[in-house]
């Protein structure tokens, strides 16, 4: 579940809400909250930004891809995130 949330936040270029992610896991938003906290505890995941507004739209550079009127967050994976992400989903590392 960590490596496909992961994944989710990569493809979004790390622009998504909890509940949008809640959503597209098919769980709940205290999930996602917990498995964001061991992301970001393991060192795969880091926040950007922490709350987007809607005012600084127009300047951010995600204007385009992005939907939500605020309440937004900016995650980006780390190195470590990314290369998590890489490996074969059978490989020893299944954890971060």
């Amino acid at each position: 579940m960590l490596r496909r949330l992961l994944a989710l936040i990569a493809g979004r270029q790390g622009v998504c809400s909890y509940d949008e992610l809640a959503r597209e896991l098919g769980v709940s938003r205290l999930l996602v909250e917990q498995l964001m906290a061991d992301l970001l505890c393991s060192g795969c995941l880091r926040m950007a930004v922490d709350e987007c507004t809607v005012e600084g739209c127009t300047s951010c550079s995600f204007h385009t891809s992005c939907s939500l009127p605020g309440g937004v967050r900016l995650w980006e994976l780390t190195e470590k995130g990314r290369r998590w992400l890489a490996q074969p989903q059978g490989s020893s590392a299944q954890r971060p």
